[in-house]
């Protein structure tokens, strides 16, 4: 049964610009390329209020929309900043309201690949944070990749099409996200088999 799997990626800045948001393009362009789904969240698609416990019922449509996306994915794909040694707020936040996904089948993100990539200005920043966003991703019951990308200084440059500048940068998220897609496909062949017939996955 082949099946394309979905994969959402999180960016964890609001600049317009930013290396977070380029890298984030780029590997998603990467990962279309093996016939996956992909779809981006900018930082300005994550700017949602402070996450409050049991108040889904004030979500707006962009919560539901992002929600929806998560439920579907078949791997999920964290890209942050690091500010001060840490993940982003707003990436943090967006992450919060992943608890709001308890259905029986695949809660949180039980079973999904995650991706991780840190970037930062220095390598402490870039080495804390990503261990941040492995924990996260365990947390929420997800599988992060064997390999995880910390950035920084030279290793953190992206051209203006968002390609990783260093061949180092670029051979490293190539692994991950040929990772992230491997399980992926796992994960979309085992939604499939779920999923009855005649509605759509």
């Amino acid at each position: 049964m082949n099946v394309a799997p979905k994969i959402v990626f999180l960016s964890g800045s609001l600049s317009g610009n930013s290396k977070t948001g380029r890298i984030a393009d780029w590997c998603a362009a990467h990962c279309a390329r093996y016939r996956a789904v992909t779809r981006v969240f900018r930082g300005t698609d994550l700017e949602f209020p402070f996450y409050r416990h049991g108040g889904a019922a004030d979500h707006g449509p962009e919560i539901h929309d992002y929600l929806r996306a998560m439920e579907q994915a078949d791997a999920v794909v964290l890209v942050s900043p690091a500010y001060h040694g840490a993940v982003s707020g707003l990436l943090k936040n967006a992450i919060d309201y992943v608890n709001e996904l308890t259905g029986p089948d695949r809660p949180l993100l039980d079973g999904r690949a995650i991706g991780c990539v840190a970037v930062a200005r220095g390598e402490q920043g870039a080495a804390s944070t990503l261990g941040m966003l492995r924990t996260i991703g365990h947390a929420l019951r997800g599988w992060p990749t064997p390999l995880g990308v910390a950035l920084s200084n030279d290793q953190a440059l992206v051209d203006g099409t968002g390609m990783p500048v260093a061949e180092r940068t670029r051979a490293q998220l190539q692994v991950m996200l040929g990772q992230v897609v491997s399980h992926s496909t796992l994960s979309a062949r085992r939604r499939a088999a779920r999923t009855p017939a005649g509605t759509r996955p």
